[in-house]
């Protein structure tokens, strides 16, 4: 056995005791004191996104308040109503006629739904096309939209609307025929 003398005992018990508390700052105090900083800076951004979040969240109950009142003001189109009448005539109104390539009604729809394919139109003639087919007493929307540049007018552009009014385009599926 090794004789120790007591100067060197204490020697090596304070040796212990700076390793000990090096390997305590290394393994807890640092991290913990890293992580403090991390959350100081952190948190004040999360706030500020919290607040930002609630102010969209009121915006989006807001909105979807408003189009459910409208939609229960939008009268669903009446027995009578047929879409493609109705697009012919909007089309004649608008002067679009010479501008439309194809108008037929689309059957893979479980709605009444027409596509409607135009030429050689402005922004403008297509915007107020789209306005006056989407006003509330028509109950007809807009179900999609393919705009593109026309190939030989930049000015001008190609559209495929397809156009959707909420009666079912298929009678059976509206009626239940199980027993």
């Amino acid at each position: 056995m090794i004789q120790v003398t007591p100067r060197e005992r204490l020697l090596s018990i304070g040796l212990i005791i700076v390793l000990g508390a090096w390997g305590l700052y290394a393994l807890a105090v640092r991290p913990a004191c890293d992580r403090i900083h991390t959350l100081q800076r952190i948190l004040p951004e999360k706030q500020a996104q919290l607040r930002q979040l609630q102010a969209q969240s009121a915006q989006y109950a807001m909105l979807r308040s408003e189009l459910a009142r409208q939609q229960t003001e939008v009268a669903p189109p009446g027995p009578d109503f047929q879409l493609l009448p109705f697009l012919e005539t909007l089309v004649e109104q608008h002067k679009l006629s010479k501008h439309v390539v194809t108008m037929e009604p689309d059957t893979r729809q479980p709605t009444e739904t027409v596509a409607l394919e135009l030429r050689d139109i402005s922004l403008k003639q297509l915007v107020d096309f789209l306005i006056a087919v989407q006003i509330p007493e028509s109950a007809v929307r807009v179900s999609s939209l393919h705009i593109r540049k026309n190939s030989n007018n930049e000015a001008l552009l190609d559209s495929t609307v397809g156009i959707s009014s909420s009666r079912l385009s298929h009678p059976a599926l509206a009626t239940d025929t199980t027993p």
